[in-house]
């Protein structure tokens, strides 16, 4: 236990340090998942267009766009969640009393981390070897996916952490809800 007021600052400082960190790098992977949406829909379009009035599509479309959605979801997910912009159906959730809402949000936590976690490890290999053999698709144009690889691997990595600081959350405001029912 910490019994000198420095080594508190200290501790404090440091993890309010990490979390800064933490959220800027979320905020600039949205940023790069971003970026990747507007490429995507300017390729798309520019195919489109190659494709009804030149007879000729971009090669490679396909490929990119397979490869960029990956990138997309998982570079930008963790933002939304901590955001809480994330899509949520609360027509049973909203007619549960406070301290039963809580245990949901702590169960929903805790399946999220071992959804993601499983998610994580699992594709790991998946993404080192993709990298080991230089993994690409397509015949026209040859497109690298070891890229979208790791961006899954990333994103389920820093959604656990997001997970992680919900399920914190979660926990202490179940603790003072039972203080606040036993006062």
């Amino acid at each position: 236990m910490l019994e000198c007021p420095k080594e508190r600052v200290f501790v404090r400082r440091f993890f309010s340090t990490l979390k800064s960190a933490y959220d800027q790098l979320i905020i600039g992977l949205n940023y790069i998942s971003v970026a990747v949406i507007f490429l995507m829909a300017f390729l798309v379009f520019s195919d489109v267009v190659g494709r009804y009035f030149f007879n000729h599509p971009i090669p490679g479309t396909t490929e990119l766009v397979k490869c960029a959605i990956i990138v997309i979801i998982f570079l930008g997910i963790t933002y939304t969640m901590q955001q809480g912009r994330h899509i949520r159906t609360t027509v049973i959730m909203d007619r549960l009393p406070p301290g039963i809402k809580l245990w949901c949000e702590v169960l929903a936590c805790v399946i999220g981390v071992v959804i993601f976690v499983s998610m994580c490890h699992f594709s790991l290999q998946a993404a080192w070897d993709s990298w080991i053999v230089r993994e690409f698709d397509g015949v026209q144009v040859k497109v690298p996916v070891y890229p979208s690889r790791f961006a899954l691997v990333l994103g389920s990595g820093l959604l656990v952490v997001q997970y992680i600081l919900h399920l914190v959350n979660h926990l202490s405001g179940l603790i003072r809800y039972y203080k606040g029912k036993g006062s």
